[in-house]
């Protein structure tokens, strides 16, 4: 029962992180452009602020970029969403959650065997 507790909780410190960093922002969220900062146009439209001078990873990373959006709109551009939250807020959360588990599950297990041994 412990690690499940610690899996939880460790699981829930992302998450109330993103929620204090959305709460606080300084700026409200809009998909309109803004030329002093990027927005959530950016995400949509390959952020024009992005140079090889500011932001060379950035630059260098957009290919891969591209290519995710094309793999989260093979179902049309009206499913983007829809695969988006399912794969980033469901499906990998849930697997790294089943990965750290089953970690801490097994090193318990580990130290109960150690103890048996002693």
């Amino acid at each position: 029962m412990r690690p499940f507790i610690l899996t939880f909780c460790l699981a829930a410190l992302p998450l109330l992180f993103g929620f204090w960093v959305n709460e606080t922002a300084s700026h409200p969220p809009t998909t309109a452009y803004v030329a002093t900062r990027c927005t959530r146009y950016c995400y949509a439209h390959a952020c024009p602020h992005a140079t090889a001078a500011n932001s060379p990873a950035y630059v260098r990373l957009r290919p891969l970029y591209r290519l995710t959006i094309a793999a989260l709109s093979l179902g049309g551009r009206g499913r983007y969403g829809l695969v988006n939250v399912v794969f980033y807020l469901l499906l990998v959360p849930a697997v790294l959650l089943w990965l750290t588990y089953g970690t801490l599950r097994n090193a318990q297990t580990l130290r109960q065997l150690k103890q048996r041994r002693a």
